[in-house]
């Protein structure tokens, strides 16, 4: 059985959708945090976030068509897990990312939402390269780097700010 491919247009199209709300969530925290250095790092994030929807916008332009090429039709059940996978992600319900940013109770709190949501981000896209045709990998690669600096730039100042490198 051959896995389910998707193109690289597909996977950014999910991408984007879990960027705008990382946006949201980073710009609800941000608003809602007095640490001036937890502010300025969700207020860099949520411009990265932007920046990765522009970018990930241009490269679904560029990523041509969202054929499946290789497609098992009986292999639907892997098209419904990860969207599934997608649907249950913090970051793909619409509202989720505003939500979580008004259940945040302190520095240490909205450091480990932010964190949990990246790496909630990085498992999407670990399971995605499972599924994505060879020639479209560098986009996924690109995008995983980028979530993993998220990551680090997270657990950096949860480090300074509250002491400990986190979970």
């Amino acid at each position: 059985m051959d896995p389910v491919h998707f193109s690289g247009k597909e996977v950014l199209e999910m991408a984007v959708k879990i960027e705008e709300n990382g946006l949201k969530f980073y710009n609800e925290a941000g608003r809602a945090t007095n640490s001036r250095e937890l502010k300025e790092l969700f207020e860099t994030l949520a411009d990265e976030e932007e920046s990765h929807i522009e970018t990930f916008n241009e490269l679904r332009k560029l990523a041509g068509d969202t054929g499946n090429e290789g497609f098992d039709p009986y292999l639907q059940e892997a098209v419904d897990y990860l969207r599934a996978l997608a649907d249950t992600e913090v970051f793909t319900n619409s509202e989720l990312g505003a939500q979580l940013a008004e259940k945040v109770t302190g520095e240490a709190d909205a450091l480990d939402y932010a964190i949990d949501m990246e790496k909630d981000s990085l498992l999407f896209y670990y399971e995605l390269q499972k599924m994505i045709r060879e020639k479209d990998r560098d986009v996924l690669e690109q995008l995983i780097e980028q979530e993993k600096d998220h990551v680090s730039k997270l657990r950096s100042l949860k480090k300074k700010l509250i002491g400990k490198a986190g979970r």
